[in-house]
């Protein structure tokens, strides 16, 4: 029986040689501000859905034709920076039984390989995320009558923009941590 190998998701943390103190402290400044705006944006989505029951089933007979359209414009905002989040915490969907099988060395490369990946989509989603917010920027919602493209479409490549830039601190930190027990 092999002993437990450490999680293939686990990412170098602490002082990381290579890679710029200040810049981790910007990023982790940026995490936090996006997780607090992630709690606020749950919770008003919460507090406009709930709302919307009760108008719908006429408790208080006030009809809000804007409830839908604010609650899925809040839930997309929320998904995408979610999953930004995601991959700076390295809880992006993985799967270990096939890289389980290496020894811990490429088990490493090979999370440095599914970094560079998610870095390439990233890139791919921010530039066709911008074409498409861009493109839709001239259409107005029906009820709140507001740009789907600069309000709701730029989530994309925003949240495209922090995966590519938290997806770069990793593959940094972790070749980082490669080279140092190399040595």
């Amino acid at each position: 029986m092999k002993a437990a190998q450490p999680s293939v998701g686990k990412v170098p943390t602490g002082n990381s040689p290579g890679f710029g103190k200040s810049v981790e402290k910007v990023l982790d400044f940026l995490m936090n501000f996006i997780e607090t705006a992630g709690a606020v944006l749950l919770a008003v989505m919460t507090l406009i859905i709930i709302w919307q029951i009760i108008a719908r089933f006429r408790i208080i007979h006030i009809i809000s034709p804007w409830t839908e359209e604010v609650a899925m414009i809040l839930l997309v905002w929320f998904g995408l920076t979610g999953a930004a989040i995601g991959i700076r915490k390295h809880l992006h969907i993985g799967v270990e039984f096939v890289t389980t099988l290496f020894p811990e060395s490429v088990q490493k490369i090979m999370t440095i390989f599914v970094d560079i990946l998610l870095a390439c989509f990233s890139v791919f989603l921010l530039v066709k995320g911008a074409e498409l917010a861009w493109a839709l920027k001239d259409t107005d919602t029906p009820a709140t009558v507001i740009s789907r493209g600069l309000v709701i479409y730029s989530a994309a490549p925003v949240a495209a923009f922090l995966m590519l830039l938290y997806s770069l601190e990793l593959i940094v930190k972790q070749i980082a941590a490669l080279r140092g027990k190399q040595e």
